[in-house]
């Protein structure tokens, strides 16, 4: 008999909800917090509770998130329906800021907790005293780099078949899933990344899995929208 795969990491990467900024303020005066860091819409907090709903009976060992609003709006709403043996605090890196942010003021992990407060640092995120990440370039290739150093990142941490899910934003979730998978920008083909949309890859160890050391389970599943949560609509915002 062969032996059995040996699982390191099972990563669920997702959306944050529909925020303010996929769907503009025409008719409302946005604050400069408002335009730096939009917050998830009423649409948008409704897909996070969906979310959070689906997770409710798979326990997570670990939920990270980008420390924008949107985003950690929405790993906010799956550790707080964890089950008793879930994640129940959420860890924030800016290094999983969404990509092209320019220089945003940011916020401290203080002034997060005050919204949050089943929040703390992610470990490696101690050298950010507010908690954002600078992003202009608009080269893919450093991007990527990003992207591979915080798959790295996740890799190191967990070794153990751990379910870990980090929330995110559409750009940089394709930058991390290029990443994981070994792909390079010169593709011809992009990833979708719908609003809560759910990508979930495993991670083997070398050459303990007959079809290969990493395997792309399903993307951008956004069933957990679908009936029969009545009223709920998809969008590609």
């Amino acid at each position: 008999m062969a032996n059995e795969p040996i699982l390191k990491l099972e990563l669920y990467l997702v959306r944050h909800g529909q925020s303010q900024g996929n769907v503009g303020y025409e008719g409302c005066e946005p604050t400069e917090d408002d335009l730096w860091d939009p917050k998830l819409t009423g649409l948008g907090q409704k897909q996070a509770d969906l979310l959070g709903k689906r997770f409710s009976e798979i326990p997570l060992d670990c939920v990270i998130a980008s420390p924008y609003s949107r985003a950690t709006e929405t790993g906010y709403a799956v550790v707080t329906q964890q089950p008793e043996n879930g994640s129940h605090v959420l860890e924030l890196h800016p290094l999983f800021c969404e990509c092209g942010t320019g220089d945003p003021p940011g916020k401290t992990l203080e002034e997060i907790q005050k919204t949050y407060p089943n929040t703390c640092l992610a470990p490696g995120a101690e050298g950010f005293e507010r908690l954002v990440y600078c992003d202009e370039t608009n080269d893919d290739e450093e991007r990527l780099a990003r992207g591979r150093k915080m798959i790295g990142y996740l890799l190191d941490r967990f070794q153990h078949g751990e379910k870990v899910m980090v929330a995110a934003h559409a750009c940089f979730n394709t930058f991390l899933i290029f990443a994981a998978l070994g792909l390079t920008t010169d593709l011809p083909f992009d990833f979708s990344n719908g609003n809560t949309g759910l990508t979930k890859i495993r991670f083997y160890e070398k050459g303990s899995n007959r079809y290969g050391d990493t395997v792309l389970v399903y993307h951008n599943d956004q069933s957990h929208l679908y009936l029969p949560f009545k009223g709920v609509q998809l969008d590609e915002t």
